[in-house]
């Protein structure tokens, strides 16, 4: 087993945290005793952490020596994605840019975790959470292509429809910006147009019955719905919902990010068999869905209440898991590190 960080180095693929918010509050960790029937269930109150710092600068001496470390570990086309607010995701970007380079930056991902912002006295409701996204290297680095369901708006334009389904109109002509001066044009089957295909590709759509033709000479080609994955993922990420209370993968954990959220970051940036690591642990979430998705996995945490946690739903998983615990101690601070065999 790794016991110093110096043996975890350039081991990672990807790092997903979500580390204190500098929100200022103190957070526990709800239990609640089964309902009676004369009575409602007791909520205990656990403490877990406390977000309250001397300042902005206190908060960032924190990070700074951990974010370092973390690219330290990354291999060369691995990743950090960092999850933050509105608090000081402003402030730790410019860390980022410093440790990693300002040409690594990928993405600054908005995650839209609730549809009912409360009321603010003083500006606009906030809705949303930033994930930042890192690369050690952004010229090793490629994220893998991942999609979402369609919705109501996605399946408008799949307005047409044959013998082989529904389907959309996909240009091959250049339109607006694409369409300059410079621009050659050539003809391909009676219409002379600035095509953004090779006539070989055109030839090869046209007999596999994807061309369609307009009454006024246009062609456009065919995309039929059953041939798409859904809708590719963009940097805004609205249809993942948060964790509610009534959720089964509720901890009583009040910051516990959903599934679906960690499952979006590890298939985009990790293949099997590739090591994730979280380092502001939780309630685990990041050891759950990699090890579902059949990555290597370490987690460090330092509240026991959450690290029990954790314990308990690795367990509770169906797959075989084999994982254990250790305990390392840095600069004075103790934690605790659960692995699968990195």
């Amino acid at each position: 087993m790794c016991e110093r960080i110096e043996d975890l180095r350039r081991k990672f693929r990807l790092i997903y945290i979500d580390p204190p918010f500098l929100s200022g509050t103190s957070y526990s960790l709800k239990t609640r005793s089964k309902d009676e029937k004369d009575a409602a269930g007791k909520v205990e109150d656990t403490p877990t952490y406390n977000d309250k710092w001397e300042g902005v600068s206190d908060y960032l001496s924190f990070m700074k020596p951990r974010l370092g470390m973390m690219r330290s570990l990354l291999t060369e086309n691995g990743s950090l994605w960092v999850h933050l607010d509105w608090h000081v995701s402003h402030y730790v970007k410019i860390l980022l840019d410093d440790i990693f380079g300002y040409t690594n930056f990928v993405n600054e991902i908005v995650w839209k975790r609730t549809n009912s912002p409360k009321a603010q006295s003083r500006g606009f409701g906030a809705q949303h959470d930033v994930i930042l996204l890192y690369a050690f290297n952004s010229q090793q680095f490629k994220l893998n292509q991942v999609f979402r369901n369609h919705d109501e708006k996605s399946l408008k334009p799949y307005s047409y429809e044959d013998a082989r389904g529904k389907y959309r109109l996909i240009e091959i002509e250049a339109q607006g910006i694409q369409r300059t001066e410079s621009r050659r044009q050539f003809e391909w089957r009676g219409r002379t147009a600035p095509y953004l295909y090779r006539i070989e590709t055109l030839d090869k759509w046209w007999e596999e019955d994807l061309i369609y033709r307009s009454r006024n000479g246009r062609y456009t080609k065919k995309q039929y719905l059953t041939d798409t994955l859904g809708v590719p993922v963009s940097d805004l990420w609205f249809d993942i919902p948060p964790v509610q209370g009534g959720s089964v993968e509720y901890t009583g954990f009040l910051t516990q990010k959903p599934e679906a959220l960690l499952e979006r970051v590890i298939q985009s940036a990790t293949d099997q068999g590739d090591v994730v690591g979280d380092f502001f642990a939780g309630t685990g979430t990041t050891a759950v869905v990699a090890q579902r998705l059949n990555r290597k996995w370490l987690l460090c945490e330092e509240v026991e209440s959450t690290v029990e946690i954790i314990r308990q739903r690795i367990q509770k998983m169906d797959l075989p898991v084999e994982y254990a615990f250790s305990s390392f101690q840095r600069a004075g601070h103790k934690a605790k590190r659960l692995r699968k065999h990195v």
